[in-house]
């Protein structure tokens, strides 16, 4: 104490308050070495509490930390002290012993402590790496496939982009989920290569069919699309990725494939090892009846069908080509509907669709499931041929709709193609008239159409060798 402060202790008498502090200062223990051989680091004692840590008395920065489970881990202290040691204030994780072994954490040690000399932030570049790792493992395919078919809802699925159609949207989705993901769902987006994929779509061609590859390969390259404008990455590998080319089809069933297949579809159950149920089996006729799409059939509405004027109404979200379209209904029609209807009813169903699923009544039944059955039948399918039964093979649902507009346009009809076009509401064929014209009018050759679809219901019915119902 200074003889001020005793002088004033003195005059006030503080200084009995006053009590020397006694401050005990523990010597710095110094961190044990590390053994120089593998045996020696095997039998390193493990801590009963806390770390220890060993520093390498040949490499300086560099330390093995043991913890009380038994995980040594390798560190390179990396930081410089105002007189050129290493630091303690921040440390590099670089690996585990024994799968690091020491010679090489030496050599690890000794590129770090030079980078860092030459005013490299290795600890930086290490977590950037690894950011740019965990972030290739949350944009793959499956991810930003899944966001991007989400906003195709809202259209921001790209740049000044419309909402998709529902049509369109379920299809993309279906390819994303059955064929993409399963193959290419986990892969990071930034390391897929123009190979892989090509080598994808090949086996997407062999696995399911050329048409699900080509999806397929144009759902990817949307994919890539939409990830090139979000900057996820900065290249699109689809570009020159190939897939097979559409082939424009000519089947159209005999009168006697199309017996056979009307009598196969009239009593599923005949067909032994199909599972084709009768709502599925009713919509394949409706379809070839009406001459509209499988999707356009299977997600019927009670509230589209107008039974006073014979009519079957779809908005332009359910048409491939966006526009309302007017089907007029045949006696036919109507008969399989309400056979359809009834399947509905004794099954206590208040969908709201002509087809509910069966797994979901708020839904109908998706087109796939008609495609999937027909894939199931068709096999099956015989028919009587120069006194012999022969297989049925080579055609598909859509081939419907090319047997019955062959026929109407054919001397067994007689109707102009136009016709044919506005029954199938074929947007290239507007029969002269304005483009906006047809758009506006709903009912354009409704007369034309009628009379069509009834020339085709009834000769469809002598050529399976029913009855036709009564036109009402």
């Amino acid at each position: 104490m200074t003889s001020a402060f005793m002088s004033v202790c003195a005059e006030t008498r503080f200084c009995s308050l006053i009590r020397p502090i006694s401050v005990k200062i523990r010597p710095r223990q110094s961190m044990p070495d590390l053994p120089s051989t593998k045996a020696g680091i095997d039998a390193l004692p493990l801590p009963v509490t806390g770390a220890v840590d060993y520093k390498d008395p040949k490499q300086v920065g560099l330390y093995l930390r043991v913890s009380p489970g038994g995980t040594k881990s390798w560190s390179v202290r990396a930081d410089k002290g105002a007189r050129g040691e290493v630091g303690r204030s921040k440390k590099i994780t670089i690996g585990r012993f024994p799968d690091l072994p020491l010679s090489l954490a030496r050599e690890k040690a000794r590129k770090i402590l030079s980078a860092v000399a030459d005013g490299v932030d290795v600890d930086g570049e290490k977590k950037a790496a690894a950011a740019a790792k965990a972030k290739r493992r949350v944009e793959t395919i499956e991810a930003v496939g899944r966001d991007y078919i989400e906003r195709t809802a809202t259209g921001r699925h790209r740049f000044n982009g419309k909402p998709m159609r529902p049509r369109p949207r379920a299809l993309e989705k279906d390819y994303l989920e059955r064929v993409v993901i399963p193959k290419l769902g986990k892969r990071p987006l930034a390391d897929i290569t123009r190979a892989e994929l090509q080598r994808a779509v090949d086996g997407f061609e062999a696995e399911f069919s050329p048409g699900a590859a080509r999806h397929a390969r144009n759902v990817i390259q949307k994919i890539f699309a939409f990830a090139v404008w979000q900057e996820i990455v900065a290249n699109d590998p689809t570009r020159f990725v190939s897939s097979p080319t559409w082939t424009e089809r000519e089947r159209v069933l005999t009168d006697d494939e199309m017996a056979a297949l009307w009598k196969a579809l009239s009593h599923p159950a005949a067909l032994k090892g199909a599972s084709l149920s009768i709502p599925i089996a009713t919509a394949i006729k409706l379809a070839a009846v009406t001459l509209q799409r499988r999707g356009e059939v299977s997600g019927m509405r009670l509230d589209e069908i107008d039974r006073k004027a014979r009519t079957w109404t779809m908005a332009g979200e359910r048409t491939k080509n966006g526009r309302t379209h007017v089907v007029p209904l045949s006696a036919l029609a109507i008969e399989l509907i309400d056979e359809a209807l009834a399947v509905r009813t004794r099954a206590g169903s208040k969908s709201a669709f002509v087809f509910p699923s069966p797994r979901n009544p708020e839904q109908p039944i998706a087109p796939n499931a008609i495609t999937h059955a027909w894939g199931r039948f068709l096999p099956l399918l015989r028919m009587e041929k120069d006194g012999e039964e022969v297989p049925v093979t080579g055609i598909t649902p859509h081939d419907l709709r090319r047997t019955g507009s062959t026929a109407i346009t054919s001397e067994r009809i007689a109707m102009p193609r136009f016709v044919v076009s506005q029954v199938l509401n074929h947007t290239s064929d507007s029969g002269g008239t304005a483009a906006v014209t047809a758009v506006y009018d709903r009912n354009a050759y409704l007369k034309e159409k009628r009379a069509a679809l009834d020339a085709w219901a009834a000769l469809l019915a002598e050529i399976v060798g029913i009855r036709p119902p009564p036109a009402p």
